[in-house]
């Protein structure tokens, strides 16, 4: 509901800490060439600083490479999710290196303490941030043409979204040990809280009672028959009794390939498909999944063990890239459909003749009602404003292009005390945690060498 963002502010600035710290080393750091002493003779021409150190926190060196690409990516992903970027550059300069510092002295404290971060979980993480920006884009290939802009390239991006979130697992695990179990929560501030801020409370929001038509972007023809083939002789020799990692190592691409396919853990919940995330718990230890299909691939899945926490997984994985064609063509095939629409053929119609989604297709598209609030950003961008009886042009989701009929509105009301309780403790205990992790930090610059060069 809406009033998630009223008590937002304390959880953003405890997150913001923790944002972009790349992983170089000083000794990574491009060194300039020898002096070539038979130039130096003929020409006077001054040399060229490729890079230098900034701070070294607790032997870890951020160097001026490390912040300027930190910086560029504060401007790209600023952009990206519509947020302000009207700071002066000196000011994001002198912020982002203070939260690189942050990054480094908590880490630095997390390794004191032997706090190990899964590589496993932050591969999948960063696959996954990249498939986003994908289809934020429309395709990889406008992808590196954004972040050329940016003077980067994909591998920049990877290694870079990588660290961050390896840091923001460091923080997490920080938190977690040091700071969450001195927190405490009483009634009475919870009060307060709402007290202060109850004039700030905005009302619940709008319900949409919504049915959709949903055009899927798929390969080309020749990509699909690819892909069966491929798929084909995995089903055959696993069929005839291969073991499911070597299959693997002769056909996956992507997580897992040369190691079997093995994935390792994964909990319910962390699986960024509902299809994949059903397939693999429903399976028992020992188990093969049938295809399944999202929107990143073709996926066949083995659980290799069924523990407490979860399950441990490998995988066959055959990547489907989505290419401005594959866009192209459903963006006209979204658009004849929105023509036949707006000329007054019944949605109902058009929808169980176009639509796959296979939640709404059968009933003539009617998918039910939903809170403003609950549906996804890009979604509820375009519903914000759509009475009753509106009909959406189509747009591009991860999950393709939509379009949708709003069949009712109901204005939403203020919610009380009583419903925003969980809420306000939250909004509480964020607060007190951000205040505990600043004074943890400066502990950490008391404990912690920090040497600026600047």
């Amino acid at each position: 509901m809406a009033a998630r963002r009223w008590m937002a502010t304390a959880a953003l600035a405890l997150a913001a800490v923790s944002a972009g710290t790349p992983a170089a080393r000083a000794q990574d750091a491009a060194l300039p060439a020898a002096p070539d002493t038979t130039a130096a003779t003929a020409s006077s021409a001054t040399p060229e600083l490729v890079d230098r150190i900034m701070v070294v926190v607790d032997e870890e060196a951020i160097l001026q490479s490390d912040l300027e690409r930190e910086i560029a990516l504060y401007h790209l992903e600023a952009r990206n999710m519509g947020a302000p970027d009207d700071k002066d550059e000196a000011t994001v300069r002198a912020e982002v290196l203070d939260r690189l510092i942050e990054s480094k002295l908590i880490i630095a404290a997390a390794r004191r303490e032997e706090i190990e971060i899964g590589e496993e979980s932050v591969e999948r993480e960063v696959q996954a941030n990249i498939d986003q920006l994908v289809r934020y884009y429309g395709s990889q290939a406008r992808l590196e043409a954004e972040l050329a802009d940016n003077a980067m390239t994909l591998d920049d991006y990877r290694r870079r979204s990588a660290s961050q979130l390896r840091d923001q697992h460091y923080m997490r695990a920080v938190v977690n040990r040091f700071i969450r179990p001195g927190i405490e929560v009483r009634e009475e501030e919870v009060e307060a809280y709402y007290a202060a801020h109850r004039d700030e409370v905005p009302a619940a929001p709008d319900t949409l009672a919504l049915s959709d038509i949903l055009v899927a972007v798929q390969p080309s023809p020749e990509v699909q028959r690819d892909l069966q083939v491929r798929l084909g002789a995995v089903m055959q020799e696993l069929g005839r009794g291969d073991a499911f990692g070597a299959v693997a190592d002769r056909h996956t691409a992507g997580p897992g390939a040369g190691s079997g396919g093995r994935i390792g853990l994964v909990r319910p919940g962390e699986l960024f498909s509902r299809a994949l995330e059903e397939a693999v718990f429903s399976l028992q230890e020992g188990e093969t999944s049938q295809p399944v299909v999202t929107e990143r691939g073709l996926h066949v899945v083995h659980v290799d063990k069924v523990g407490e926490e979860g399950r441990e997984i490998s995988q066959i994985f055959f990547p489907i890239e989505v290419t401005e064609d594959d866009v192209a063509r459903a963006r006209a095939e979204a658009e004849a459909a929105h023509a036949r629409l707006a000329a007054g053929e019944p949605f109902a119609k058009v929808a169980a003749e176009v639509s796959v989604d296979p939640g709404s297709a059968t009933r003539g598209g009617e998918l039910g009602t939903f809170a403003l609030d609950d549906l996804s950003p890009t979604i509820r961008e375009h519903l914000a404003d759509a009475a009753a009886g509106a009909i959406t042009p189509p747009f591009l989701t991860p999950a393709g292009f939509y379009i949708f009929l709003v069949r009712e509105r109901t204005a939403g009301a203020s919610a009380g005390f009583e419903e925003l309780r969980d809420q306000v403790r939250q909004a509480v205990e964020s607060q007190k945690l951000q205040e505990a992790l600043a004074v943890y930090v400066e502990g950490l610059r008391a404990r912690f060498a920090v040497d600026r060069k600047d």
